[in-house]
């Protein structure tokens, strides 16, 4: 079966791209119209900002739950520079 004959299920995104005529910008009669712009590319530089905010966002969590809740200390000690080079040199002490 070749590539032409496939169901159009069965393209890969660029075969069905470039295959599939009707669409603006690959038959040649709708040069002057551009082709449509892709949603996805708007959803993966969201997903390329939010996957780090998560990230920083779950540390601050992670810090506070465990230096407040389990730790039993203010909240705002969590946020002093001088709290965590304590925790530093208390793990990395010889």
């Amino acid at each position: 079966m070749s590539d032409n004959n496939k169901p159009a299920d069965k393209l890969t995104r660029v075969q069905n791209r470039t295959d599939t005529p009707g669409k603006a910008g690959t038959d040649g009669k709708n040069d002057s119209q551009k082709p449509a712009r892709r949603k996805t590319a708007r959803w993966r530089i969201v997903i390329r900002w939010m996957i780090p905010l998560f990230l920083v966002l779950a540390l601050l969590g992670g810090m506070i739950v465990g230096y407040v809740v389990i730790g039993k200390q203010s909240l705002s000690e969590v946020f002093e520079w001088k709290t965590w080079q304590h925790v530093i040199d208390l793990v990395f002490a010889p």
